[in-house]
């Protein structure tokens, strides 16, 4: 059984990342413009659930946000694991 993220959210990027065959991901909506491609996915773990949103352009992530059920949004600025998460995500696709 995989650690759960505390009510607070702290931490949740580095639980999941440690715990990676916990976190399950579906996508829900995929769309490009202009060579940007959108993504928007389904995520699961543990004791949440989720969305995360990310935005590719010429395959680096740009944009991300993942907004848990905790009342935590966690992006790019205050969670620099989050480009790993995406990368981890993205290889699944």
């Amino acid at each position: 059984m995989a650690k759960p993220i505390p009510s607070s959210g702290s931490g949740a990027i580095r639980i999941i990342l440690k715990n990676k065959a916990d976190f399950h991901f579906d996508l829900r909506e995929k769309s490009e413009e202009d060579g940007r491609i959108s993504y928007l996915y389904d995520v699961f773990y543990e004791n949440c659930t989720g969305t995360l949103n990310m935005v590719e352009n010429n395959g680096e992530v740009v944009i991300a946000a993942l907004n848990l059920s905790l009342g935590k949004v966690i992006t790019l600025q205050n969670d620099a694991n989050l480009k790993k998460l995406c990368a981890y995500v993205l290889e699944g696709k």
